[in-house]
């Protein structure tokens, strides 16, 4: 009688018994199809160009204490100018951040004189951002037992400079 009540409401017969519902899964999984990169040959001559000219140095701060929107606020301003003019930037703006960014500006431009051989008189801010990084999550005491959350936020930065005319 049950299994004839549930026949009827599922749209079955009462003939037709019920058979348990199981996924059905392919056979065999297919191997990754190995594809280029690349999807034609004009863009791998640009992509060739562009890395062969260009002389400049890559600076990485991580793991760095403070926030990365108070970081990328510094960061927005400095995009695109010129090394010294974003150097006389972060010694004047007053933001705690500018010291860090200072810092791996200067390593930067470092980077780009002994490795690239670049002057640094020529060097522009090409790329500029910063990534959050890991949160420390610690718990601050208070009034009757409780404990608050205290979140202590780390960025990632990243400076690249470039050699332009």
């Amino acid at each position: 009688m049950l299994a004839s009540r549930q026949g009827q409401l599922l749209g079955r017969s009462a003939a037709q018994p019920l058979r348990p519902q199981v996924a059905l899964r392919p056979a065999r999984i297919a191997q990754p199809v190995a594809r280029s990169p690349l999807v034609c040959r004009a863009a791998a001559e640009v992509v060739e160009a562009d890395v062969a000219g260009a002389k400049g140095g890559v600076a990485h701060l991580r793991f760095k204490r403070g926030s990365v929107f108070k970081v990328r606020r510094v960061l927005d301003v400095m995009r695109g100018r010129s090394f010294e003019d974003a150097i006389l930037m972060m010694e004047y703006m007053p933001y705690r951040a500018c010291e860090e960014i200072l810092k791996a500006l200067k390593s930067a431009a470092a980077n780009a004189k002994n490795n690239e051989g670049a002057q640094k008189s020529k060097l522009v801010v090409a790329e500029a951002f910063a990534d959050q990084g890991p949160i420390l999550k610690r718990f601050r005491c208070r009034a009757q037992g409780r404990g608050f959350k205290i979140a202590k936020p780390t960025f990632h930065l990243t400076i690249r400079l470039e050699e332009r005319e």
